[in-house]
């Protein structure tokens, strides 16, 4: 299954609408709740939000997904607010238990390793948020439990089109 989060508006996001059965598009358009931080999705719904919205699942199709295409405005080399929202209420992906890889602590994941995280960012940036940018791209790819990450970048929406995975 594929999953698309992105923070487009409603006129852009339309052509991010496919009508295959096996996508799943997140609209990080703030109609939903924020996090409360209750770790309910850790402890009592394995993976699951408590709170009943468009992102009651969203840790396990987030889960389940291969590969996850991250489209996101770049905001000083990180995730627009509402992308990080989408993500924050997904942290029921992982287990609320660590383990050590590649020298660092991680949480152990919920589901298995998938192939490929995809981050496409758009709008003006310096080198220094494009580097930022690469490196939350795979930190996400660490704890979400991916093989890789594919970090691009592109001036407007209209030119991500063509490079979805």
């Amino acid at each position: 299954m594929k999953t698309i989060i992105h923070d487009f508006n409603k006129e852009t996001s339309s052509a991010f609408e496919l009508p295959d059965e096996n996508v799943v598009v997140l609209n990080a358009d703030g109609h939903y709740a924020p996090c409360r931080g209750c770790f309910a999705c850790w402890l009592k719904n394995t993976g699951f939000c408590v709170m009943d919205d468009s992102l009651k699942h969203a840790g396990a199709w987030i889960g389940q997904s291969d590969p996850l295409i991250i489209i996101s405005r770049l905001c000083y080399g990180g995730y627009s607010p509402g992308v990080k929202a989408v993500l924050d209420r997904a942290i029921g992906v992982s287990l609320p238990f660590f383990t050590w890889r590649g020298g660092q602590t991680h949480h152990i994941g919920r589901y298995p390793q998938r192939k490929l995280l995809q981050v496409l960012f758009y709008g003006d940036s310096t080198e220094w948020e494009r580097q930022t940018a690469t490196e939350l791209a795979e930190r996400n790819r660490l704890n979400l439990g991916y093989e890789k990450a594919e970090t691009l970048f592109f001036q407007n929406p209209a030119q991500i089109r063509g490079a979805i995975s």
